[in-house]
């Protein structure tokens, strides 16, 4: 009996621990609202996989997002939202349209992964901003995106809004896309010391030479 209690205690725990990587929650922003259901249907190829909750990792700044399952066959009419969430301040754009600023991020269920990701690739988020560009109207798929002056280490998901303003898909965490790029690695103590020793050991080697010549 007490192993049941147990059991039936545990599973609503596991379900819990596990919202934050699912992301399958809609939630309104702007003037957009949502649908009673929001399939997470809407995904970004890149490539490779990041290792992180966010799964995916685009290798450059032109990449694509795909439209699988319901959205597929069902994109008429709709628009594609791009929401970003950048750590360290939002710029740029994508295919041309900047991005408008969003006070908290529309997936309240992805806020942990987006965090969990930034710290699991080392990223450091000093300046967090959230924000949409609506690209409008999808006429094929999957959709080419282009960003334009975006940082390295912004984090995309995308949602589909029928011609009612209701959102009717989005992206899942292991679906949404990493913006990669160059970034600066501040080099660790030990690092830096390893390389000071490196340099005096030259030196030396250096100085006997000039010694015996």
């Amino acid at each position: 009996m007490r192993a049941v209690k147990l059991l039936a205690l545990f599973i609503p725990l596991t379900f819990i621990t596990a919202l934050p990587a699912m992301a399958d929650t809609c939630n309104a922003f702007a003037s957009f609202t949502c649908a009673k259901s929001s399939p997470n249907n809407v995904h970004f190829v890149g490539t490779g996989t990041t290792g992180q909750d966010v799964g995916i990792l685009l290798g450059s700044n032109t990449f694509s997002v795909s439209l699988v399952g319901g959205a597929a066959t069902h994109f008429s009419g709709d628009s594609l939202i791009i929401l970003a969430a950048a750590p360290n301040g939002l710029t740029g754009s994508v295919n041309g349209v900047s991005f408008t600023s969003l006070g908290s991020f529309p997936e309240g269920g992805a806020l942990g992964a987006i965090t969990d990701t930034w710290e699991g690739l080392g990223i450091s988020a000093g300046n967090i901003q959230f924000g949409y560009a609506n690209l409008g109207a999808i006429t094929g798929n999957p959709i080419s995106i282009t960003a334009s002056g975006v940082g390295a280490g912004t984090i995309f998901y995308g949602v589909l809004v029928n011609s009612s303003g209701k959102i009717v898909y989005i992206t899942a965490n292991s679906e949404a896309g990493v913006l990669g790029g160059s970034t600066s690695v501040t080099p660790e103590p030990a690092s830096l010391t390893l390389l000071g020793t490196g340099l005096a050991a030259v030196a030396g080697l250096v100085r006997r030479k000039s010694k015996k010549a």
